[in-house]
């Protein structure tokens, strides 16, 4: 019986390796440090935790030659829940809209990216939501 019991153990822990699904890591306490969940034929959700099980990342993936790829949004929070930052994907290189917020909930940084570069005008607020600096990251060619 005992055989069995650590035979059904160690298939399980290899299914959710294989599978990519389920949680994946936990905190030394045991609480669920990162999880993915399918939700079609090559995409799942991903979700990170702090260490109190509140969400800190979420957003969705594939597998690409082995390597977990971002795409679409991605949010992050700090652990009080209020949104960290936001950003977009496509096939693992941020392309889109950009933002990070002060632990206030002012908005920090805002900007956009393009196949992975920087491009267009990024804005950098203070705490109080005051623009302390603005640029155009468009690339030269």
């Amino acid at each position: 019986m005992r055989v069995i019991l650590i035979l059904s153990f160690v298939l399980i822990s290899c299914g959710e390796t294989i599978n990519s699904e389920g949680v994946l890591e936990r905190w030394p306490s045991g609480v669920i440090k990162k999880e993915r969940t399918h939700l079609s034929i090559d995409t799942f959700k991903v979700n990170h935790y702090h260490e109190d099980f509140k969400l800190y990342m979420t957003g969705n993936a594939f597998y690409l030659e082995g390597k977990e790829v971002k795409h679409g949004t991605w949010k992050s929070f700090y652990p009080d829940g209020r949104m960290w930052s936001l950003s977009n994907w496509n096939l693992g290189v941020e392309d889109g809209e950009y933002k990070t917020w002060h632990t206030n909930g002012n908005l920090n940084i805002s900007g956009f990216y393009s196949n992975g570069v920087r491009t267009g005008k990024w804005t950098f607020y203070n705490t109080d939501g005051e623009v302390v600096k603005e640029y155009d990251s468009t690339p030269l060619n």
